[in-house]
């Protein structure tokens, strides 16, 4: 990408960059991951068009979107198949569609965004493996807007917080024991060793059970080598899909044979979700993982964080 800032000449010499001029005015937005670190560099004003506009987590968008000033571009819906409204789309004329990338053209839109002659920006925090990765990526949010100063302060204080919390843990010699995830079809699946959910465990001095290789996202295993290694594990945290403890037996009976079933130990990210089904542990969570690792350090060590209370994260009763 060259960015050019408005009123300058486009410099030569870069024949196959996409060039961008900055700072942008008006953009369209694919996914609500990308809404805090547009927000938190204080530019939601600039975003006039949005796919899924119910389940975005925002005060200041959500007035937007009610006065008419953001409008659904898509179908709204959590799903990589989502069919965008791409008259409605080319009408904005954005300087730019921020939107993801896996590799997959079946699905992914920036395809579909070049040959409409609109110009994407293909953010990938998702493919970091370290939750401070994913914030970091507001710094390249904010080179769009000439904000890089306040990217840095921010993302300088959230990574103090987070390794405040990472000290005051390690040092624990026992660490509780953690399985997470959830068996859907007859695969059970679990955070990888290198994906940023078993980072966040071990920062928040847990010992991930299921966390053996090196995969980065989910890996896929089977209920009886989870029940195998997990069934007197302290903590269940993240039961995937379902949000309560009936969702859960609902699945699988067999569930209430762990141990942190049995002793009420279950947790989930599911305490800030709107009635569209939005959550924010998906939004404003991944630019706040100082945040998430307290809470989980929070569960893990409960005297070690006394002031701190939940905020992403909820008990999941079980009687």
């Amino acid at each position: 990408y060259l960015l050019v800032q408005r009123g300058e000449e486009v410099p030569s010499g870069y024949p196959n960059a996409k060039v961008f001029f900055i700072p942008f005015e008006n953009v369209v937005t694919l996914g609500a991951v990308q809404i805090p670190f547009i927000s938190k560099l204080g530019e939601i004003p600039t975003i006039t068009g949005h796919n899924g506009v119910n389940l975005v987590q925002d005060p200041e968008f959500t007035q937007l979107v009610q006065k008419g000033d953001i409008i659904e571009i898509g179908s709204g819906e959590l799903s990589m198949g989502t069919m965008l409204k791409m008259e409605d789309l080319i009408e904005l004329e954005p300087d730019a569609v921020f939107c993801v990338a896996n590799g997959n053209k079946e699905y992914d839109n920036h395809y579909k965004l070049q040959e409409a002659g609109l110009k994407p920006v293909i953010s990938a925090e998702w493919m970091e493996e370290s939750p401070l990765g994913r914030a970091e990526w507001i710094k390249f949010f904010s080179l769009f807007y000439n904000k890089e100063k306040i990217a840095n302060q921010f993302f300088d204080q959230v990574k103090n917080n987070y390794l405040e919390t990472k000290e005051k843990v390690q040092n624990i010699s026992q660490k509780p024991t953690i399985f997470s995830g959830i068996d859907y079809q007859g695969s059970w699946y679990a955070p990888g060793g290198n994906s940023y959910v078993a980072t966040f465990f071990r920062d928040a001095g847990g010992n991930y059970l299921l966390g053996g290789g090196n995969d980065r996202g989910d890996k896929t295993l089977d209920f009886e080598s989870v029940y195998d290694k997990a069934q007197a594990a302290d903590y269940w945290i993240n039961i995937g899909y379902a949000d309560n403890i009936d969702e859960l037996l609902a699945l699988d009976q067999r569930y209430q044979k762990f141990k942190a079933f049995q002793e009420n130990r279950i947790y989930h990210y599911n305490a800030r979700v709107n009635e569209f089904g939005g959550n924010d542990y998906w939004q404003s969570g991944i630019i706040s993982p100082d945040v998430v690792l307290a809470d989980l350090a929070k569960i893990l060590q409960p005297d070690l964080l006394a002031d701190h209370d939940l905020y992403y994260y909820q008990h999941i009763n079980a009687t």
